[in-house]
């Protein structure tokens, strides 16, 4: 096993007021669903590794009815992900893992759903409003998922540039950053947004999560050959080195991301008066970059604290609960 090493996080985990209804919300959607018949997801485990606790830790500040859409697709990933883990990825079933995603691709253009997957899915589409960019970043997100099957059905793992850009797909950074956007009614210029500092701004959000989680889940996921695209094994085979010394230059590259980020928020001024944006604008920039040091400070808590990666058969959740009360007061994460 490795160890896992303690993350630095910047910015402050707040947890919404929302919690428990969104919780109870999200249990009660999941099981619509048909997302508890015990592969990937028994209730136990979902309790675990409480999936409903993750957007209200990621957006604090996002109101009841936002939080549970927003919570909803947050969940509906984790089961795909989950659920293409387990069941294909494990048993290289290369054959399975394409009818998956092709099910689920089918959805995106208004074929019934039959899966619980696609079930999800076809309950959120029908409740969002889904642009051509959101429908190439979901078929993004399955592709990714693809190609680590086949990396893995071939034995393959990936050179580490390839992997972190893949990465940032297989998580949906898009969507997650999107979603962050729209939650505190950050609405900027298409234009602003495609430009090449913000682009950065977005790939180092997305690959600071989807990198600790190549730590954190590697004994569970990756050491017992559930995948060989890890970034772990990446570092390690490149620069052959040992399996800690690769944890800690992934550990590295995750603190350099957040730095990053830093660096990256003191230019937003000078990207600001560059696009002539106004006072309302301007406000904008600084309500989507909070909610996206929010997101990034939530979901480390949430990490640490699911049971989503834990050995035991049924894991036992920490709980977010803080000694004056819950969610009552920002959480430093250190």
């Amino acid at each position: 096993m490795i160890e896992v090493p303690a993350f630095d996080m910047p910015f402050a985990a707040r947890l919404s007021p929302h919690v428990d209804r969104v919780r109870q919300h999200t249990k009660t959607w999941v099981r619509d669903m048909g997302m508890l018949g015990g592969a990937p997801w028994t209730e136990a485990f979902f309790d675990a590794a409480d999936y409903g606790g993750f957007g209200p830790l990621t957006h604090p500040t996002a109101s009841f009815d936002d939080l549970t859409h927003i919570n909803d697709w947050h969940t509906w990933g984790f089961y795909v992900t989950d659920a293409f883990r387990d069941g294909f990825l494990r048993p290289r079933n290369v054959v399975g893992g394409k009818a998956f995603v092709a099910g689920l691709k089918s959805v995106l253009s208004g074929s019934s759903p039959m899966s619980p997957a696609e079930k999800g899915l076809a309950d959120l589409v029908s409740r969002s409003t889904l642009d051509a960019e959101d429908h190439e970043h979901l078929t993004e997100f399955l592709d990714a998922l693809l190609w680590e099957l086949h990396n893995t059905a071939q034995g393959r793992v990936p050179d580490p540039i390839d992997l972190v850009e893949m990465r940032r797909r297989s998580i949906a950074t898009d969507l997650s950053a999107k979603l962050a956007r729209k939650s505190v009614g950050a609405e900027l210029p298409e234009d602003l947004l495609r430009n090449s500092t913000m682009r950065a701004l977005v790939d180092s959000f997305g690959d600071v999560p989807a990198l600790r989680q190549e730590i954190v889940g590697f004994d569970h996921s990756y050491a017992t050959g559930g995948s060989t695209t890890s970034a772990v094994l990446a570092v390690q085979e490149f620069f052959g080195c040992g399996l800690q010394e690769a944890v800690s230059v992934v550990a590295d590259l995750i603190a350099a991301r957040l730095r990053q980020i830093g660096v990256i928020i003191e230019e937003l001024p000078s990207v600001a008066a560059e696009y002539g944006l106004d006072a309302e604008a301007k406000a904008a920039v600084r309500r989507y970059v909070e909610a996206l040091k929010s997101w990034l400070a939530g979901e480390l808590l949430w990490t640490q604290r699911s049971g989503r990666f834990s050995h035991s058969p049924v894991p036992t959740r920490k709980s977010f609960h803080s000694p004056s009360g819950l969610g009552t007061a920002a959480v430093l994460v250190r």
